[in-house]
């Protein structure tokens, strides 16, 4: 009744106490000793770790899953062509003692049935939770008892016949004859629940006493040569279980070892520090003396060392320029780098190895192990570890956990390769953003700008742009332009628009921004945009715009003026006929000379009307006389500037001749006087001024841009 393990909702846990496997083995081997071995030979896979199964399965302090148990009871009925000889064993193990000293102890010290019937199942709950026993009645000779079987557990009749058994034998503990046990109802055969019916004689009043004074004395024996037999079973154990902890605490160094090593891998990334770190820890925690690390230089086809480790430094530096070629059959590193599969040396000395390598001289190892450095397939160097002196432990004990440890070193060199490798694009990139020509923002989903370069701040005239809304730097009628390109990125799309932005001094500067948006997935994350400035461009179109005007009015002038001068011919040549024919007539000569006067002013007017739309110009240099140059000038824009705009000469008297292109000079203030138009739309006065200035001395700063040149 208490050999039983409850197991449970879920198969192969562990509920039943080796009592119940040893009760099996130890009838086995009393019958037949030959038979033990192919009783546990492959028994369960459960089993597959236990070095002595059979050791392990008579320790009643073990526990085994209900699912070994029912192949024991499988095996011994084959094994002994018995199929009820499982009630045999449960009754054998109890009239034979084979429950061990507790058991006896709780058997002796209840003393009588209904003493052990009363305390069943306490009992039954120290040594399986399988089923739940009721004593349902009891009488001085006689006692029914219920056990009701646990329905989620795997269990076969065997555990009724070895309950049996034992209920049986319970009476011979104390020297009285077996009880008898008739079973009315089975839960193997489709009851609720099984119930024995037991009877037994009663003892004579004498025979009680006599048992009270004798039984202690009996079990007290008993107990102590089975106490001795455990002592020794304990040392042993304890020498075992001290060879574990040993074991089991190696294994979690190396564990810790592996998670340190993972752990730098994930926080450094300086390659000196990193490799510094783990070999250190390789080899305080393994069989290896030193460690060193040779990579692979694809480009000469070498393996060179990088890293050592364990070494004194001098050793090591000796070292440094040590190098092996890459298609060196002979040599055991360039043949783990070849290979890719991990080479050892149990014993340098009797080897085959070249003594004379440089390695070998320097480091005199007695035994070494090579290593692949593999990511992903590809080879990035070896792992090289040896033992200084003989007699430790070999490294083949260790050879997974190093190849392990191996395995993260070249996880972290392929990582710091790859950040070495993203910090020299990172570099190239911010020296191909900051030079850029254009200037460059990055913005997040709400067009905060994230990143700006050198040149948007210059051209914007801000010394730090990050944190600032875009929406701030652009002028209030361009707000829409910048929320349509806005939405586009939002969508996914790319845009360009040209858009007027607001320096930080409040002066506007035209650009076109190209944008591009910044996806995760199908969430908008922000923009990417180039910022091309044009305004130069567009001043230079405006001026192209007035040129082309002032093209259109001089071409439109040169008509008129070459009409004009044909008609003015005429006149000219009438006032001389007039002239000729009316001599001695004062009065009318007079008034023919005004004529003849007027319409040769109006010839010169035409013909710098057509010199201005020709814009021709004497080769050679006249003598000018700037002020009647100006008021010639102010004539023809006597009928150009319009009514809105005034004209006011401030001429100085006695102003001397130059040596200039007069017609040069008339374009010259000609155009002042156009762009001063244009720049007062609602009309106003223009001052036209002329005055002596000495720029041959210290140039005034009102004239510090002109440069006097001879002639």
């Amino acid at each position: 009744m208490w050999f039983f393990l409850f197991l449970g909702s879920k198969p192969m846990e562990k509920h039943n106490s080796c009592i119940n496997a040893k009760a099996v083995i130890d009838y086995v081997e009393e019958r037949d000793p030959s038979l033990v071995e192919p009783l546990l030979k492959d028994l369960s896979p459960e089993l597959a770790g236990v070095a002595d199964v059979k050791r392990f399965l008579s320790d009643p302090n073990n526990w085994v899953s209900t699912h070994i148990l029912i192949l024991l009871y499988d095996r011994v009925k084959k094994l002994l062509a018995k199929d009820d000889v499982v009630f045999d064993i449960g009754f054998d193990s109890v009239a034979k003692r084979r429950l061990g000293y507790i058991q006896r102890i709780l058997f002796f010290a209840f003393r009588n049935h209904a003493r052990t019937l009363k305390r069943i199942q306490s009992l039954n709950d120290r040594f399986n939770r399988n089923k739940q026993v009721q004593l349902v009645e009891l009488r001085k000779d006689g006692a029914v008892v219920r056990l009701d079987w646990l329905n989620d557990i795997p269990l076969t009749k065997d555990f009724c016949l070895m309950n049996r058994g034992v209920y049986t034998a319970v009476p011979v503990v104390w020297n009285e004859p077996p009880l008898q046990l008739e079973e009315r109802k089975c839960y193997f055969e489709g009851d609720d629940y099984c119930e024995y019916h037991l009877s037994w004689k009663r003892r004579p009043s004498f025979k009680r006493l006599l048992l009270r004074l004798i039984a202690p004395w009996r079990l007290a024996r008993a107990t102590i040569e089975e106490l001795e037999q455990d002592k020794e079973l304990l040392r042993d154990k304890y020498a075992e279980v001290h060879g574990l902890n040993n074991q089991l605490k190696s294994q979690l160094d190396r564990l810790v070892s592996l998670q340190e090593a993972s752990t730098a891998i994930l926080s450094t990334l300086d390659i000196e520090e990193l490799m510094t770190l783990i070999l250190q820890r390789l080899v305080d925690v393994s069989v290896l003396d030193r460690a060193a690390i040779f990579l692979v230089d694809e480009e000469q086809e070498i393996l060179y060392l990088a890293h050592a480790g364990g070494a004194p430094a001098a050793n090591i530096k000796e070292a440094e320029t040590y190098t092996v070629p890459l298609q060196k059959d002979s040599n055991i590193i360039a043949r783990v780098a070849r290979t890719g599969k991990p080479e050892l040396v149990d014993d340098v000395a009797n080897s085959k190895i070249n003594k004379d390598n440089l390695l070998i001289k320097q480091f005199k190892p007695q035994a070494f192990i090579a290593l692949p450095l593999k990511v992903r397939g590809k080879i990035l160097g070896v792992l090289v570890g040896d033992q200084e002196k003989a007699g430790g432990k070999v490294i083949s004990t260790e050879k997974d956990f190093l190849i392990s440890f191996s395995n993260q070193i070249a996880i972290a060199i392929h990582n710091a390769n790859l950040y070495r490798k993203l910090e020299e694009s990172e570099r190239q990139y911010r020296e191909l953003v900051e030079n850029a020509h254009e200037g460059i923002w990055v913005v997040d989903e709400n067009g905060i700008i994230t990143f700006a370069n050198q040149r948007l701040s210059a051209l914007l005239g801000y010394d730090e742009m990050l944190g600032r809304n875009i929406n701030q730097l652009v002028t209030p009628d361009n707000k829409r332009i910048l929320l349509k390109f806005l939405v586009q990125n939002m969508r996914g799309l790319v845009a360009q628009e040209e858009i007027q932005m607001i320096c930080k001094e409040g002066d506007h500067v035209s650009a076109i921004i190209s944008s591009v948006p910044i996806m995760d997935g199908e969430r908008y994350k922000g923009s990417f945009a180039m910022v091309t400035d044009i305004t130069e461009k567009k001043r230079m179109e405006t001026q192209l715009l007035h040129q082309q005007k002032m093209e259109s009015i001089g071409t439109m002038a040169g008509g008129i003026a070459h009409d004009f001068n044909n008609i003015l011919t005429g006149v000219l040549g009438y006032a001389s006929l007039l002239k000729h024919r009316l001599r001695g007539q004062g009065e009318t000569k007079r008034f023919i000379e005004i004529i003849e006067t007027s319409s040769l002013r109006a010839a010169d007017l035409v013909r710098q009307l057509l010199a201005f739309s020709r814009g021709t110009q004497p080769e050679d240099l006249q003598v000018v006389y700037p002020n009647r140059v100006i008021r010639e000038t102010n004539r023809l824009l006597e009928s150009s500037l319009g009514k809105d705009l005034q004209v006011e000469l401030d001429l100085h008297q006695g102003l001397p001749p130059i040596a200039a292109n007069s017609t040069q000079v008339q374009q010259a203030v000609l155009n002042l006087c156009l762009n001063a138009r244009d720049a007062m739309p609602n009309g106003g006065k223009i001052i036209i001024s002329t005055a002596a200035v000495d720029l041959d001395g210290k140039p005034s700063s009102h004239y510090k841009d002109l440069a006097p040149e001879p002639g």
